[in-house]
């Protein structure tokens, strides 16, 4: 099994599946789709015959013959082939899976089985078929083709295959049985073909989705085996430090988020059992897998000014891209020539859930200088993205947890201080404090307050309650930062906002914010008599 053979850059916008979008504590969707209908799945002719479902194999249709069967009959025999309720053909799914063990290692990949297995692919999103496959063997079989092969679509094929199958318990639990599959799946990191990565986190997520629904078994193999195969995480590390497709990275995210959830809650409570594990800090919490979640955050998190530049870049190396559609920008207030920052909201849940994980880790403490200025930077980042406009008001479920983890993230952190983070965090408790000063002034059309001002978990209280944390996170950061010159630097701050914060420091009885206030009074001072 080859560990470089392609470069990740090579397989970048050439993914040709739209997983779902399961993380650690969800269910796993509806549907888990393999679409084949992207370059490597075209026929020579360029049809796709991979998007067209199989006939029910068996069945003639001649209507030019006078003594045809009648429809009943013609319905009988093909209830006979098909699978379960389903429209699938029995005989079809048994047939390629015996091409496929028939195929050689060293053979290429045919076009007439790569459109078959991926029809096969297809119909594995059925639960009918996927018990189909169990009963034959399917995943032996699966494993034995990718074991003694070099070829990587066969792997992408084989692997969204199994990926579709992992929905199914019944078939996490005889993966997760055998040792020596689980060991195949975690080698196969090493292979540098974006396309199959894409599927193999799939599969790496959808396995863990099992574990929260009562399936710890599953999480407890898989642990062992990440400690057992020096360099698994490091693997995952080196695929979000070199991968430069947002697809594959964002799929790693997610995969990782649900393995570090799964792993550390089977640690937790496994603590006073007789199952002895290898410490959670050990296995994971290694340099290039940190780096590596915060350097490919901070890319999927970069603006529409910076993916521009990667577009030209991809058409002058000859790669096609895609571009979308001019659209009126409907934010109230925004500059159409400024970079904007879009991305999947839910990466930045995903990247707050694996932080977190991390940073609480009594052994990371000893290495939190270290990581502490890359994660605040992806923090600073996503203050960024709350302070365009409809992101932070009105606030809502999801931007209030984001706070949170941040506030818990940054208390790990001992408070880092940084001025961008200090000044962007600034201006988000400006914009709440500025909102509610709003409402009680009276200017109700102007909020979302109205009506709902004597409920106890009213709009109004959760503004009041997260300006105050954010409050104490701020008074945290000056009374922490290591030196007066570090908060010099706000200077060019707007100077109403510094104003505005200075009252509310002094409007706190409390031991923390009177030391903020004395500490960033000296500052000031100093600042003014340097000037």
């Amino acid at each position: 099994m080859p560990n470089e053979d392609v470069d990740l850059a090579a397989g970048s916008g050439n993914s040709g599946v739209a997983p779902g979008a399961a993380s650690s504590n969800e269910t796993l969707p509806a549907e888990h789709i393999r679409k084949g209908n992207d370059a490597r799945s075209t026929s020579a002719s360029g049809s796709n015959e991979s998007d067209t479902p199989p006939p029910v194999h068996g069945v003639k249709n001649n209507d030019d013959d006078p003594d045809d069967e009648n429809d009943e009959e013609l319905l009988e025999r093909m209830r006979g082939d098909a699978v379960g309720e389903t429209m699938y053909s029995r005989r079809f799914i048994l047939q390629t899976l015996m091409k496929l063990s028939q195929q050689e290692a060293t053979e290429t990949l045919g076009q007439e089985l790569e459109d078959e297995l991926c029809k096969v692919w297809d119909m594995s999103v059925s639960p009918e078929v996927v018990t189909l496959l169990l009963e034959n063997d399917a995943i032996e079989l699966l494993m034995y083709a990718i074991s003694g092969s070099d070829d990587m679509r066969l792997y992408e094929i084989l692997i969204g295959l199994l990926g579709n199958m992992c929905a199914q318990a019944q078939c996490v639990e005889q993966l997760t049985a055998n040792a020596e599959w689980i060991e195949t799946l975690l080698k196969l990191a090493t292979c540098m073909d974006t396309c199959m990565l894409i599927q193999l986190m799939r599969v790496y997520q959808y396995i863990m989705v099992h574990v929260t629904s009562g399936k710890e078994q599953f999480a407890i193999d898989w642990y062992v085996c990440f400690a057992a195969f020096d360099g698994s995480a490091r693997n995952l590390g080196f695929i979000l430090q070199q991968s430069v497709s947002d697809d594959l990275l964002t799929a790693a995210l997610k995969a990782i988020n649900a393995v570090l959830a799964s792993c550390a809650l089977v640690e937790e409570e496994n603590a006073n059992s007789t199952v002895k594990l290898k410490p959670f800090a050990e296995v994971f919490l290694v340099q290039e897998l940190c780096d590596g979640v915060n350097s490919s955050f901070l890319r999927l998190m970069r603006d529409d000014k910076a993916k521009l530049a990667d577009e030209v870049v991809a058409e002058d190396d000859g790669q096609a891209v895609e571009q979308d559609e001019d659209e009126e920008d409907a934010d109230v207030g925004y500059e159409s020539c400024s970079p904007k920052i879009t991305c999947d909201v839910e990466i930045i849940q995903t990247y707050l859930n694996i932080c977190t994980i991390l940073v609480q880790l009594p052994e990371a403490q000893a290495s939190m200088d270290v990581y502490a200025p890359s994660i605040v930077s992806c923090l600073t980042r996503i203050l960024e993205f709350l302070l365009q406009p409809q992101q932070l008001l009105p606030l809502g479920e999801r931007q209030e947890e984001y706070l949170e983890d941040l506030a818990h993230i940054c208390s790990r952190l001992n408070y880092f201080y940084q001025k961008e983070a200090f000044k962007n965090l600034l201006e988000v408790w400006s914009r709440l404090r500025q909102h509610i000063e709003n409402y009680t002034e009276g200017d109700a059309d102007n909020n979302d307050f109205e009506g709902e001002e004597d409920e106890d978990d009213s709009p109004k209280e959760q503004y009041v309650e997260n300006s105050s944390k954010l409050l104490r996170l701020l008074a945290c950061m000056l009374v922490k930062a290591k030196n007066t010159e570090d908060i010099q630097n706000l200077h060019d701050i707007d100077a109403n906002k510094i104003k505005l914060f200075i009252s509310a420091l002094m409007a706190e009885q409390d031991v923390l914010f009177s030391k903020a206030h004395e500490r960033l009074s000296d500052a000031l001072e100093k600042k003014s008599g340097q000037a």
